[in-house]
């Protein structure tokens, strides 16, 4: 059995899908084909957190939002948010990693906003409209840093948590399913 055919299969009895990644990895294109397969409801975390303009939302809001989406008994939510990423990564049946290079992200990014300048993108929050300007080059930087910071700590939260997840793991690198690992109390296998 491929890869690709445990993905399928995990993926048709789960009921909570976590998909995580950097900025322009894929995540908001790869939760709409897995709802089409799978119809679960889809949530982008962007369209939760952010307020218009990009403006950054009151912490204790966002989180009462995201652990109330979280433990509803179905969904597929796309998004990173390490802060809060412990309590969806132990709720989540399937876990979806995205590791796509740095410059194929930038490459993603700089399309959408092309695409989209002056409106908003399907999985954006309302009122943040795509574009140019000192916010977008700070995203850049946090696109520039996501690889060196986020991954270690998801696998770190999954090792931390061994005992209490028994998840599934799907581990996509440079847009191809190199990896799949069944996670359990023994770690990976």
């Amino acid at each position: 059995m491929t890869n690709e055919d445990n993905l399928y299969n995990v993926l048709k009895r789960a009921k909570r899908i976590a998909i995580i990644g950097n900025a322009g990895s894929g995540k908001s294109t790869l939760a709409k084909q897995l709802q089409s397969k799978v119809h679960l409801p889809l949530y982008h975390l962007d369209q939760f957190f952010w307020k218009p303009n990009w403006t950054p939302p009151d912490r204790a809001e966002y989180k009462l939002i995201h652990d109330e989406l979280c433990a509803r008994d179905e969904w597929i939510i796309e998004g990173v948010n390490l802060s809060l990423m412990e309590y969806r990564l132990a709720r989540a049946d399937v876990i979806v990693l995205l590791r796509i290079p740095f410059y194929l992200c930038v490459w993603k990014i700089l399309k959408r906003t092309f695409i989209y300048y002056g409106k908003e993108t399907p999985s954006s929050a309302p009122g943040c409209k795509e574009g140019l300007g000192w916010k977008f080059f700070s995203f850049l930087k946090w696109v520039w840093d996501f690889e060196a910071k986020y991954p270690p700590k998801v696998f770190e939260l999954l090792k931390q948590h061994g005992k209490i997840l028994s998840r599934s793991l799907f581990y996509i690198h440079k847009k191809k399913l190199m990896n799949f690992y069944s996670y359990n109390s023994e770690g990976f296998l």
